[in-house]
This record gives C-alpha cells, sequence and structure tokens, in this order.
C-alpha cells in the first residue's frame, strides 16, 4: 500500500488527459503527412474521445506507481517516452500471441497499411509519453 500512497493521482489524471489530447491533436494536425497519422475519428464521436481520456488516464496510471517509475531511465520526459514506447511495444506482444493461437488471422488486417499503422503508433504513443512525463509530477506524492 505504501507504493500507492505515493502516487500523485491529482498529477496523473491531469497528466493523462493532457497526454492523450495532444496525442489525439497530433494525429489530427499531421493527418495525412507522408501517408502516416489520421488514425483517430476525432472530436465528431463524442464517445471515442471520452473512452481515449479515460483509457489515457488509466493507462498513465502504472507510470506514477513508484515501483515503475523509480526505474525508468533518465529525466521525466525520457521516462514518459521510455513508458510510451512500452504501451506501444506491449500490444504487438499480446497480438502476437493471440495471432500464433488464430494461425495469424488478426495480423491480415494490418497488411494494407501495415507500415502506416505500425509508424503512426509508435510516432503517437512516444508523444503520448513524453506529454505524460511531462505533466506529471511526483515531487508532490504523499503530501
Amino acid at each position: 500500500m505504501k507504493a500507492i500512497k505515493n502516487i500523485n493521482f491529482g498529477s496523473v489524471v491531469v497528466a493523462g488527459i493532457v497526454a492523450g489530447y495532444l496525442m489525439y491533436f497530433t494525429d489530427k494536425m499531421f493527418a495525412g503527412m507522408f501517408g502516416l497519422f489520421g488514425m483517430f475519428p476525432g472530436t465528431d464521436n463524442a464517445w471515442w474521445m471520452l473512452t481515449h481520456h479515460v483509457e489515457s488516464i488509466i493507462f498513465a496510471l502504472p507510470f506514477a506507481w513508484t515501483a515503475i517509475y523509480q526505474k525508468l531511465p533518465g529525466a521525466r520526459w525520457v521516462k514518459g517516452v521510455v513508458y510510451g514506447f512500452l504501451w506501444w511495444l506491449f500490444p504487438f506482444f499480446i497480438l502476437s500471441l493471440i495471432a500464433g493461437a488464430l494461425g495469424a488471422q488478426p495480423f491480415r488486417m494490418y497488411v494494407p497499411k501495415s507500415a502506416a499503422i505500425f509508424f503512426t503508433g509508435l510516432i503517437l504513443h512516444l508523444v503520448w509519453g513524453f506529454f505524460l512525463g511531462v505533466v506529471y509530477n511526483p515531487q508532490e506524492a504523499g503530501k
């Protein structure tokens, strides 16, 4: 329970919302550039926007957990970029397990635009992690 007490919940919620919005904004700002981006449906879909920001907060919570935060290297922004990279890598690992069990069927939906989805997802998760690391303030934890 000590690790949970050291999480600055207010800061991680704000960081999750800011990082989630800037991830979305980056996708919209650069939509179509180099054949990348434009993955998100946007503000026309209020339910998607709500779930995206809730997920951003939920996925930010482990970042603030001291057992993870203290093991990530470097300054706050570097910690965030590394964490964002890990969140980008994690679904590929899970999808690989599922694909192995299903004879690689899940990968077929990504084949037509595989490189664009691959690099767009990477860049957006690095942006999300960067802003998560910049905005989250662990020093206020426990006060």
